[in-house]
């Protein structure tokens, strides 16, 4: 990764439809990075009387649309939302009463999900913050054909001449928060459909030389350090990372001065990768993958 801190030249966005900044299941209320909201309690107790939700945790029910191992597509049965339950080898299963894992689940199973309530940003959502699913009603594979279309969609094979987009998902006292990171500069090569490599490359900067940086590289706010995640709608093979501290004042700008630092991460199976963020930071993610390589910047402020 180049010591210097590149400005953002493209905004590529990969079908985000129905995406709002921040998702929240039914009955769970939030706010922006401007105006963070905490989300409610909610309490729903499911057909077979189980118990409430504890506090702070949210409470739904989803049909399964397609399950196949770790892969796995919810459709939330009050607003008819598909999404993706990431993580879901975390979650408590259960079946027939019985702790299981995400291979029991069958299509058309109805089940009682609980989590924190909140989607990262994409279309399908990406739900990472579910504790427990719980099949209520067995049901069957006919039932869920209603969302065919959807899932063909979903578990699609990927347009792979799109660079891959991504979310910072974090956590503070007032609000679960999902941004969405878009590449400002790639190097990308695809195999066309008469067998031919096609190549797009886009070369940028997240800040100039003097500091200032561009308007589209995204304000993750928060008041302290926390614990934050990073995914993209391909899972990369490699990612490095480096910060480079802002010069305080009323309008963020990166210290030209200041040399970069490299960032420990961890990067999961699921191809999530784990960091720690820091207050007044300019933040710059590489990620290689398949097709090639491409890089994201977010900035924090207190």
């Amino acid at each position: 990764m180049r010591k210097h801190i590149r400005t953002s030249l493209a905004l590529l966005v990969v079908a985000l439809a129905a995406a709002s900044f921040m998702l929240m299941l039914p009955g769970c209320t939030g706010g922006t990075n401007d105006s963070p909201g905490k989300p409610n309690a909610v309490g729903n107790r499911s057909a077979d009387g189980a118990s409430e939700a504890t506090q702070g945790d949210v409470v739904s029910t989803a049909m399964v649309a397609y399950a196949n191992g770790d892969q796995v597509l919810f459709v939330d049965q009050e607003t008819q939302t598909p999404y993706i339950p990431t993580e879901i080898d975390d979650a408590t299963i259960i079946v027939d009463g019985q702790q299981t894992d995400e291979e029991a689940l069958v299509a058309g199973n109805i089940v009682q999900v609980t989590g924190n309530g909140i989607m990262l940003e994409s279309y399908p959502g990406q739900y990472p913050g579910i504790t427990k699913v719980e099949v209520l009603e067995t049901g069957s594979p006919a039932d869920a054909e209603q969302y065919a279309d959807i899932v063909d969609t979903v578990f699609a094979a990927p347009d792979q001449s799109q660079v891959p987009v991504g979310s910072l998902s974090y956590k503070t006292d007032q609000a679960d928060t999902s941004v969405v990171l878009n590449p400002y500069e790639f190097d990308w090569q695809w195999q066309t459909e008469d067998g031919q490599t096609s190549t797009s490359q886009v070369d940028g900067f997240a800040a100039d030389g003097s500091g200032a940086l561009n308007e589209t590289v995204i304000d993750a706010r928060i008041p302290s350090g926390v614990d934050a995640f990073a995914a993209f709608s391909v899972n990369p093979t490699s990612v490095e990372i480096e910060r480079q501290p802002l010069v305080k004042g009323d309008t963020a700008k990166v210290d030209p001065q200041a040399d970069g630092e490299d960032v420990p991460y961890t990067l999961g199976d699921d191809g999530t990768t784990a960091l720690r963020i820091e207050p007044n930071y300019l933040y710059e993610i590489k990620a290689t993958f398949p097709q090639g390589e491409a890089e994201y910047a977010f900035y924090t402020v207190s």
